[in-house]
C-alpha cells in the first residue's frame, strides 16, 4: 500500500538526536525544529513539543543533509497510467529525498512548445508536487531521429506560462538514442547555438553498438551475448567534442561508462572546449560480473562494464573530473523485464534507493562535502536550478534528507512508487536506511 504524506494533521516537525549538516560538517543537534507551513528552521520550545500540531520524530542519530537533484529522469509517460504514471515519478523522488530533477522522456520527447508545457500541467496539476524544482530536457530533433530539427528556439524561449518558474527547456538532449550522422549533428548544434543552451548526449556510436545488450568483454563472450565495444562510447564522444570544439557550444555526456571517455573530458577542457559529464549510479555499484546471474535486472543501457572501468569512474569522481552522479530512472513494465536477458527492456528504478546505495562508499572515497555536492548542488547546477534549496541557519529553507548511515535494510519491491519495481538493488541489504525527507513544505516518513 502506497504510504500517504504526512502534513495534513500538523504544523511543525521536531527532529530529536540528528547530526545536521551545517555547510561544512555534520553537527551533533539534541533537537531541530521544522515549520511545514512557511518551509523554514526554526527554534523549539517546550510548547512545540507538547503541541497537538507538532510531530517528533527520534532519529537516533541520523544524519539530516540537503536534499538531492537527480540527472536523468524519465518516467516513460505516455507508458502505461495504470503501471506508471508521472506522479508515480515524483512519489518515488519524495520517498528518495530529492528536491528536484532534470526530466528527459525518452517516450514522449519535448519537440514542440505544446509539449513543453503540457509537461508543465502535469507537474502543477498536484499540490504535493507542484513546488519541486523540474527542469526540461528539450529535443533537438523531431521524434529523437535523424530527419528534422526541434523547435529549439521557440521551445528555449517561446514559453509563457505564469504559473512555471522558467520560461523554457534548460538544454537539448537525445533521449539516450545513439549519436545522429555527423552532418545533422553539426546542424543541430549549430541552430541550437543561438538559444546558448547546452546540449546533452549519451555517447553511442549507432553502428557499434548494433544489436549489443552488454559490455564486450570476458563476460559477454563466456555468456554468448552481443557486446557493445568501449569504442561504441569513445568514438561517439570524441565526434560531439570535435563538433562542439568547431562550433564553440557547450555539451555535456550522460552517463559515461569508461575510462577513455574521461581521458577524452579532460583534454577536451585543457583544449578550452566547455563539456561537463556525469556517471550513472548503477555504474558505480557493479561491473560486468554481475552478468553471470543472467538476470535482466542488470540490462542497463549504456552497458555496465568491467571492474577496471568501474574503478576508472571513480578515480574521475575523486580528481573532479565527473560533475556529479545521475540517476537515469525509467521504469520498465514487468511483463518486459521477465523475459530473456537479450529480449528484456533495458532501463533501471533509482530514485527510491539511490542515497542508501551509495552514501557510504561515496562519502569514504571523496568526503561529505563533495559527496553532497555531487548528489545535489552540482547537478542542480547542470540544471540551471540555482535556488537554494538548504540552509541550515533558523529562518533558513529546510529542504532535507534524513539518513541512518549504519542501519542496514533490505530492498523490496513495496519500497518503489507505482507498480514496478525493476531495480538491480530489489533482495540487497544496503549499509544505509532513509528514515524519511522534507521536500517544500512535504514531510514523508518511510
Amino acid at each position: 500500500m502506497r504510504k500517504k504524506h504526512s502534513t495534513l494533521d500538523f504544523d511543525q516537525v521536531v527532529l530529536k538526536n540528528v547530526k545536521l549538516w551545517n555547510g561544512q560538517k555534520f553537527e551533533d543537534r539534541e533537537t531541530v525544529c521544522v515549520g511545514l507551513v512557511n518551509n523554514k528552521f526554526s527554534f523549539c520550545n517546550q510548547e512545540d513539543l507538547d503541541s497537538e500540531k507538532t510531530k517528533v520524530l527520534d532519529c537516533a542519530g541520523a544524519l539530516v543533509m540537503p536534499a538531492l537533484f537527480g540527472l536523468g529522469i524519465d518516467f516513460m509517460e505516455p507508458l502505461r497510467d495504470d503501471v506508471y504514471t508521472f506522479n508515480d515519478g515524483l512519489d518515488a523522488m519524495h520517498r528518495g529525498g530529492f528536491f528536484g530533477g532534470l526530466y528527459e522522456s525518452a517516450a514522449n520527447p519535448i519537440d514542440d512548445p505544446e509539449k513543453l508545457s503540457a509537461a508543465i500541467d502535469r507537474l502543477l496539476k498536484d499540490a504535493y508536487y507542484s513546488k519541486l524544482k523540474i527542469r526540461f530536457l528539450g529535443a533537438f530533433s523531431k521524434d529523437f531521429g535523424s530527419d528534422s530539427l526541434s523547435e529549439m528556439m521557440e521551445l528555449a524561449f517561446g514559453l509563457d506560462d505564469e504559473d512555471a518558474d522558467f520560461k523554457g527547456v534548460i538544454g537539448f538532449g537525445d533521449g539516450n538514442a545513439a549519436i545522429p550522422h555527423s552532418r545533422f549533428l553539426r546542424l543541430a548544434m549549430e541552430y541550437g547555438k543561438m538559444t546558448g543552451k547546452r546540449f546533452f548526449f549519451q555517447p553511442m556510436d549507432r553502428t557499434l553498438r548494433k544489436s549489443g545488450c552488454v559490455h564486450e568483454g570476458a563476460y559477454s563472450d563466456m555468456l554468448g551475448m552481443k557486446g557493445i565495444p568501449r569504442i561504441a562510447e569513445t568514438i561517439a564522444a570524441y565526434t560531439v567534442l570535435e563538433t562542439a570544439r568547431f562550433l564553440k557550444v557547450p555539451v555535456h555526456f550522460k552517463q559515461v561508462t569508461c575510462g577513455e571517455t574521461l581521458d577524452l573530458v579532460r583534454n577536451a577542457r585543457k583544449n578550452g572546449i566547455d563539456v561537463t559529464c556525469d556517471v550513472n549510479l548503477y555504474h558505480l555499484l557493479f561491473d560486468d560480473s554481475c552478468l553471470e546471474t543472467l538476470s535482466s535486472a542488470y540490462h542497463i543501457l549504456p552497458p555496465i562494464r568491467s571492474a577496471a572501468d568501474r574503478e576508472a569512474l571513480w578515480k574521475g569522481i575523486e580528481d573532479g573530473t565527473v560533475n556529479a552522479i545521475s540517476m537515469n530512472h525509467t521504469p520498465v513494465l514487468r511483463q518486459d523485464t521477465e523475459v530473456n536477458f537479450e529480449d528484456s527492456v533495458p532501463g533501471a528504478l533509482s530514485l527510491e534507493v539511490a542515497l542508501p546505495a551509495i552514501w557510504n562508499e561515496l562519502s569514504s572515497r571523496v568526503g561529505e562535502a563533495r559527496a553532497i555536492e555531487l548528489l545535489s548542488t552540482a547537478p542542480a547546477k547542470l540544471a540551471c536550478v540555482d535556488t537554494p534549496a538548504y540552509v541550515p541557519e533558523i529562518g533558513g529553507t529546510a529542504n532535507f534528507v534524513i539518513l541512518a548511515p549504519n542501519k542496514p535494510r533490505k530492498v523490496l519491491e513495496s519500497d518503489f512508487a507505482g507498480h514496478v519495481c525493476n531495480s538491480p538493488l530489489v533482495g540487497k541489504e544496503l549499509p544505509s536506511t532513509i528514515v524519511g525527507s522534507y521536500i517544500h513544505g512535504v514531510f514523508h516518513v518511510n
